[in-house]
């Protein structure tokens, strides 16, 4: 449906029609995010006047919204962090190394549903996982990554792209190439969503003050670094780089889209390779799932365990056939 607005409803003070950013920030769910009582039916066009974006209904009549609110669930919903298993490849994989600083994404099929890890994605993302870095065009790979048939993840360079042969033009001229090196070294992913921002970049700088092209996909590859690094940390502080607090993972995904997974944990102090008998289950009363991940690996690590994912611990395998 068409954004523009109806001639018949022109007041004194004109409703711009939208551009492409926009487009993008102002949207039935955009406005529902920051107005939750926002009712998205009957709209015959959506537009600004000011400081507020104007809905307006199929009977002419005007309903007006504050525009920095909507900009604000806008910046909020993209830079919205998703549950741990979003973006794993199969068997708990991470974020693949491609070349030049990015990295592969993969989208978390294997973990969408129980029987996720037989799906076609799934397995082509297994067959794929070690021969992304056998192409070099970021083109052809972003078009084997997000193609209709495939769609195995998505193209990431959290840190900006770094060409190690890229060649110096003498002719260019210095501003520009400042300005291109400079978009080289801002955070860059391949989905749709980025793409639309920075191909409007400076429309979205118009409408929302220093805005940086973001997404879900960023945020989340922020968040795992993170992890990561913690991880480190903790097995660098240990004695030996051997930790005795230990915590064991299993994630078992959800049946059909109207349940959540299951998250079980396992903790000891005992070191990894303890016996089943030194090994507790963490909140055993409580059903623990994938949006609560995030929160216990942090709380784990901050506390001085370890995370191993449980199918890297053979002695616990009963372990969680029994839970």
């Amino acid at each position: 449906m068409s954004n523009s607005i109806p001639n018949s409803t022109m007041t004194t003070q004109t409703v711009l029609e939208l551009n492409a950013a926009q487009a993008s920030i102002y949207t039935r769910t955009n406005i529902r995010r920051a107005y939750q009582d926002f009712d998205d039916s009957e709209i015959a066009g959506i537009g600004v006047r000011g400081d507020n974006c104007i809905v307006v209904r199929r009977d002419g009549s005007e309903q007006t919204y504050d525009r920095q609110l909507i900009k604000t669930a806008f910046s909020s919903y993209t830079h919205r962090l998703k549950d741990f298993f979003s973006y794993l490849g199969p068997h708990y994989r991470g974020p693949s190394v491609w070349r030049n600083n990015a990295y592969v994404l993969f989208k978390g099929w294997t973990y969408t549903h129980a029987l996720g890890h037989t799906t076609s994605h799934a397995k082509l993302q297994a067959h794929w996982a070690d021969k992304f870095i056998h192409l070099s065009d970021a083109v052809k790979l972003t078009t084997l990554l997000q193609s209709d048939q495939t769609d195995l993840g998505h193209l990431v360079a959290p840190d900006g792209f770094r060409f190690s042969n890229r060649p110096f033009d003498m002719d260019s001229e210095l501003d520009n190439d400042k300005e291109q090196q400079q978009v080289l070294n801002e955070p860059s992913c391949s989905c749709g969503s980025f793409q639309r921002q920075l191909n409007n970049l400076s429309a979205f700088q118009e409408e929302i003050q220093g805005f940086k092209p973001w997404c879900i996909h960023l945020t989340w590859f922020q968040k795992y670094r993170e992890l990561l690094c913690k991880r480190t940390e903790i097995r660098n502080a240990a004695h030996s780089g051997v930790s005795d607090k230990c915590v064991a993972w299993w994630y078992a995904p959800p049946v059909d889209s109207n349940s959540d997974g299951r998250f079980v944990l396992l903790h000891t102090k005992s070191g990894a390779q303890a016996p089943l008998s030194h090994w507790r289950t963490y909140k055993p009363q409580e059903v623990l799932t994938q949006n609560d991940a995030w929160d216990l690996f942090f709380n784990m690590m901050e506390a001085g365990y370890i995370p191993f994912p449980g199918t890297s611990l053979p002695q616990l395998k009963e372990a969680v056939k029994k839970s």
